[in-house]
């Protein structure tokens, strides 16, 4: 008597109750949906959507009595699935087989920024509005396995119980992974797995300040300091929304600009046309370090030189590049603007004091977590003459960001703006029209575009660039 192997289907079911949901989206967002997302009372709840069918548990049973024939006969597993006919059918089959699994979800929704993995607990993930979010699935040790191999798989890293740690970019989806694998470092008790994903639509300067985590005045004095090039560091700590800001602060670079981004995971994404983009390599005999890149970046005729972050040696080279004209903006893993200059002057980076003098802005990201979820409010301080003085600061009480009560007027107050002044033969009465001119022009394309989407998807980062200078000019001609 023969035997035949069955294989299953890893489904996600709907919750057995009803749930009320703060909100709920379907993935993909246009089109068919795949999957239902639910986020409730701190949970991101996902299922398959097909499953609200009544009739989806018999197709799926026919389905599972073919794969046998799919997996184990067939010669071409991609071809075989793509004769499935039905596309959410089809999609269930393809990232059991050849996909991440049930982290598929995840990676399709936008708002996913992080994904946490460990055995027997709750998968949990970050949320770009709602913050840390459980989830509604829950994998067994064999499943964490299978994934955190095939992850390494695709990326052509070796894991294994001797080589249990692993750090890399898979390159379906380019996120960056770090897994800890079960070996005697976990005391064999775990699997981690941790993903963090680069976003495919970065939120626009206008969408942060649709959801508070910058002013008008604020974005304006920050465009300011990108369109003449001035440095901008933005510090804080893990998962605060560093990249989130400096990608939307790369949007408003000119767009006929040449930029170099250096970074060890590619999570910039740049309206621009002439952008060189770099990322290191972390493996085999020619390794490719941030400081090469640097070094290499220095050398060519580039208007901005973007580190993704910096760490060590190459915050010397970055400073070089600073003294050349280069703009820069970059993130520095660091509690505050203080302690980001103490360890800049400090070994092991040691960076010039003279540089340490021509970096004046810095951007402090904050996320705080309040009863409908977490939020980020950003606040910039001004670095001049050895002393950081807060600019752009946070009020609790009011939810909102205020102007420092001290400084009534940054473009003439504040003593490195002279340094622009001499730098591009401008007077601080003409840079104050044209902070004035980016405050209006910021207000007026947000009125028009937040009645056309109201989330802000729209205009993208990609739109946004030249409907915002294009908008400025007209401001700034009408100023004059």
């Amino acid at each position: 008597m023969s035997v035949r192997f069955e294989i299953k289907l890893r489904l996600l079911y709907p919750p057995k109750e009803k749930i009320q949901c703060v909100e709920q989206y379907s993935l993909p967002r246009s089109g068919k949906p795949v999957y239902i997302v639910c986020i409730s009372n701190g949970k991101y709840i996902v299922y398959d959507a097909f499953l609200q069918d009544s009739n989806a548990m018999n197709r799926i049973r026919k389905l599972e009595e073919k794969l046998y024939d799919i997996v184990m006969v067939k010669e071409s597993i991609d071809e075989e699935i793509a004769r499935i006919g039905d596309d959410s059918l089809r999609h269930v089959v393809e990232r059991q087989l050849i996909g991440y699994g049930v982290l598929e979800p995840f990676y399709m929704d936008p708002d996913i920024i992080n994904a946490h993995i460990m055995i027997g607990r709750p998968i949990q993930v970050i949320h770009r509005v709602y913050g840390v979010l459980e989830t509604n699935i829950e994998l067994s040790e064999e499943e964490v396995k299978e994934i955190a191999m095939r992850l390494a798989a695709t990326a052509g890293k070796p894991l294994s119980e001797a080589m249990p740690l692993a750090s890399f970019i898979e390159p379906r989806y380019e996120s960056r992974v770090s897994i800890v694998y079960m070996s005697d470092v976990t005391m064999r008790r775990n699997i981690v797995v941790d993903i963090r994903k680069p976003p495919e639509n970065p939120w626009t300067i206008l969408k942060l300040i649709h959801y508070g985590s910058l002013s008008f005045e604020e974005a304006a004095f920050l465009w300011l300091m990108v369109k003449y090039k001035i440095p901008i560091i933005i510090v804080g700590e893990m998962m605060t929304g560093k990249t989130t800001l400096a990608s939307a602060l790369l949007a408003l670079v000119p767009p006929w600009v040449r930029i170099m981004t250096v970074e060890d995971a590619p999570e910039f994404r740049l309206p621009v046309k002439y952008w060189v983009r770099t990322t290191t390599r972390e493996f085999g005999e020619y390794k490719i370090t941030v400081f090469d890149l640097v070094k290499t970046g220095v050398r060519l005729s580039l208007d901005y030189l973007i580190i993704g972050e910096i760490r060590g040696e190459e915050a010397r080279e970055w400073a070089n590049a600073i003294l050349l004209g280069h703009g820069a903006i970059t993130t520095f893993h660091a509690e505050s603007p203080e302690a980001a200059l103490l360890r800049l002057i400090s070994p092991p980076i040691s960076v010039d004091p003279q540089v340490i003098k021509l970096l004046n802005v810095f951007v402090k990201t904050n996320a705080f977590e309040r009863p409908k979820g977490r939020v980020y409010r950003h606040e910039v301080y001004v670095h001049e003459e050895g002393t950081v003085t807060p600019l752009f600061i946070y009020d609790s009480d009011l939810d909102t960001i205020i102007l420092n009560n001290n400084i009534k007027n940054p473009i003439k107050d504040l003593k490195f703006i002279e340094r622009i002044v001499r730098a591009h033969r401008v007077s601080r009465d003409f840079l104050e029209k044209e902070y004035k001119s980016m405050i209006e022009t910021l207000k007026n394309v947000y009125s028009e575009y937040v009645k056309i989407d109201p989330k802000l998807d729209r205009p993208s980062y990609k739109e946004l660039p030249s409907i915002l200078y294009s908008k400025f000019m007209e401001m700034l001609n009408r100023a004059s």
